[in-house]
């Protein structure tokens, strides 16, 4: 009889910390789930944020060609005018 509370007691002590196992790992999901939504969240926002470089980059590679056209326009004309008002 003295055995079989024994083995009784043991099992009582496996329930608990089976007990306190799935309370821990519940709480490690719980954790989990808010660490997926977090990072979902920064992963829009970093989407987001790299687009925005992205069209800035473009905004700037279109100011850059519009420029350089320009430069190249003025040294042309420039050229032109050196040209045409030397005496002959």
């Amino acid at each position: 009889m003295l055995k079989n509370l024994n083995n009784q007691g043991e099992i009582f002590d496996t329930e608990n910390i089976l007990g306190k196992y799935k309370e821990n790992i519940e709480l490690i999901q719980q954790s989990l789930k808010q660490l997926e939504l977090v990072i979902t969240k920064m992963q829009s926002e970093g989407l987001v944020e790299i687009e925005k470089l992205a069209n800035e980059l473009s905004m700037l590679q279109k100011l850059s060609t519009s420029i350089e056209f320009k430069a190249k326009r003025l040294i042309c004309n420039n050229g032109e005018t050196i040209e045409t008002s030397t005496p002959e």
